[in-house]
């Protein structure tokens, strides 16, 4: 596995859009990277903390389209994240991993050396690993990558053809019943399932900006099919979910609108005042004690693939959880 340790220093590369060029390297810079002021982009150019062409600069350097800036950050630090993973499958084209919670896919505002794709570079050697599709931060469990620019350019509109199924488990509190919730607004019994098809969309001005929320006139079209299975006197219930869209949020804002909201869930549970407290400061061990959990129970349990050159379609699962989701499913006897 890799080290967790990020590097002392690290270099972020961007290049000089056509509407910048004629302008001061100091106020692209501030306009582009908004995290700093004009000053403080002037002191770090005078620095030498900011290249430009791969040359030191001055802040009033007049920058044409396409130039290479490269800013140095020294002393480099990032949010601790998990950095195990597990390799389930792996052929000339693509590889099936299983990622831990609590690492983002993708780079974010705090954390880029860290991310999992990232990690997964690093720890197999293959510098072109591209995800196929992305699961949240806070989500554990598998996914497919493409082990280069050309696989993934080849596959990515065909995806649908490739990967066939995604099905997820997730721990909701109380008794998720598919009988009774089939009498709400956009949900129906399908086999002793329950075929949620509630809109959904983001909601300006939310104070909560990431949340999606139920809009059967504006919303955009979703489907999850749920299955209860497991959870009878525990207080909790365990529940398979299958997507047939991809809105972002869309199980956590199905099972919320449902009544059930993940356990773990900052977002979608107690009205969201313990992600609103996270943006500021760390949630403590009550806070947690109440979300019950450190992270949102919820994993991507299995797929199913039809990868190029298959003659039949194959079932990849994964059980990279964490402590407390695998305590929650124990105690609905999954």
């Amino acid at each position: 596995m890799p080290d967790a340790l990020t590097p002392d220093e690290m270099r972020f590369d961007s290049v000089v859009r056509s509407e910048q060029r004629n302008l001061p390297l100091c106020e692209v810079l501030a306009a582009r990277f908004t995290y700093h002021s004009v000053d403080v982009w002037r002191d770090k150019i005078a620095q030498g903390d900011v290249l430009l062409r791969g040359e030191p600069s001055t802040a009033q350097t007049i920058v044409q389209t396409g130039d290479q800036v490269t800013y140095i950050v020294r002393n480099y630090t990032e949010p601790v994240v998990p950095t195990h993973y597990e390799i389930l499958f792996e052929n000339e084209e693509f590889l099936v991993a299983g990622k831990p919670a609590g690492v983002p896919v993708h780079h974010t505002g705090s954390i880029f050396w860290n991310t999992f794709t990232s990690i997964l570079r690093r720890g197999t050697g293959i510098e072109e690993l591209i995800p196929m599709h992305r699961l949240d931060r806070d989500t554990s469990g598998i996914m497919l990558f493409a082990k280069s620019q050309d696989t993934a350019l080849r596959y990515q509109k065909s995806l649908a053809r490739i990967l066939l199924r995604k099905l997820y488990v997730a721990v909701v509190p109380g008794d998720f019943s598919c009988e009774r919730l089939a009498a709400r607004r956009g949900c129906a019994q399908l086999d002793g399932r329950l075929d949620v098809q509630i809109p959904l969309r983001e909601q300006p001005g939310n104070e909560i900006r990431v949340q999606m929320i139920p809009d059967f006139e504006l919303g955009k079209e979703c489907r999850t099919i749920f299955r209860k299975v497991g959870g009878q006197e525990s207080g909790l219930s365990a529940i398979e979910c299958e997507l047939f869209t991809g809105r972002k949020h869309q199980i956590r804002a199905h099972l919320a609108a449902l009544g059930h909201s993940i356990v773990g869930d900052c977002i979608y549970s107690h009205r969201g005042v313990y992600y609103l407290k996270r943006c500021s400061q760390p949630l403590d061990a009550q806070d947690i004690a109440t979300l019950g959990a450190s992270s949102q129970l919820l994993h991507a349990w299995k797929i199913e693939l039809q990868l190029p050159g298959w003659r039949e379609a194959r079932w990849f699962e994964s059980r990279i959880w964490t402590d407390e989701m695998a305590d929650a499913l124990e105690k609905c006897g999954v």
